[in-house]
């Protein structure tokens, strides 16, 4: 989940887990990272929390997860691709810079780490044709 953390998910009831599961799809790199992705709107897409494991960092993994799910998403309609990003995780928005994402307009200060902020980053995605 975005802006959650091992430590407050460790706790999370099994119906939890079951209800974040069936929000949409995820892809697996195992053991190396994970990433889903969710409709947003008809021609919107959501990458939801990206994780790659330290030890695969800097090997291509990310963008390779990042592709799949943008690929899922054109497959359903969608033309943009969006993922929040806190302002802080220079690693992380370098990955969206180098996958084609820019910064949309507007920060937003993170009600459950304030006064940490996060943006939206953006993709365009081919349209179906």
């Amino acid at each position: 989940m975005f802006a959650s953390s091992l430590g407050v998910e460790r706790g999370w009831p099994a119906d939890r887990w079951r209800e974040l599961l069936a929000a949409g799809p995820w892809f697996v790199a195992h053991p190396l990272g994970l990433v889903g992705g969710a409709v947003a709107a008809p021609d919107r897409a959501e990458l939801r929390s990206m994780w790659v494991s330290p030890s695969a960092r800097g090997q291509g993994v990310g963008a390779a997860l990042v592709e799949e799910v943008a690929d899922w998403a054109a497959g359903q309609g969608a033309v943009v691709l969006e993922a929040r990003v806190f302002d802080d995780n220079a690693a992380a928005i370098a990955l969206y810079e180098r996958c084609g994402f820019v910064v949309a307009p507007g920060t937003t200060v993170s009600r459950w780490h304030p006064p940490r902020t996060w943006r939206t980053w953006v993709r365009a995605l081919p349209g179906r044709g």
